[in-house]
C-alpha cells in the first residue's frame, strides 16, 4: 500500500512520489499499466465520493433553519483566509 506523506501534514517531495510510484507498481506485481489503471479507478472513486459528500452538505445547508443559523456564521466568514462575500438577509 503506497504511503501518503501529505496525510501526515508533510509536503510531498519528488522522492516521496518516486517511492509511492514504486510501491504502487510493486503492489501490481511490477505491471506499471495495471498500477496506472488502479490509480485511475481510485481517483474516479474519490471524485464520486467527494461529489456525493458535497451534495449531502448542500442538502444539509438547505435544511438548516435560517432562524437557527442566523448570527452563527458571520464571524467565520469574516475570519476566512479569502474573504467570503456575505450580506445578511433580514
Amino acid at each position: 500500500m503506497p504511503t501518503n506523506p501529505a496525510s501526515k501534514g508533510r509536503t510531498i517531495t519528488d522522492t516521496d512520489l518516486e517511492v509511492s510510484a514504486r510501491e504502487a507498481i510493486a503492489a501490481c506485481d511490477g505491471d506499471a499499466l495495471a498500477a496506472v489503471k488502479v490509480l485511475l479507478v481510485t481517483v474516479d472513486h474519490l471524485h464520486r465520493e467527494l461529489a456525493a459528500q458535497e451534495a449531502e452538505v448542500a442538502k444539509l445547508v438547505l435544511d438548516v433553519s435560517r432562524g437557527y443559523s442566523r448570527g452563527r456564521w458571520e464571524s467565520l466568514l469574516e475570519r476566512a483566509e479569502e474573504p467570503i462575500p456575505y450580506t445578511p438577509e433580514d
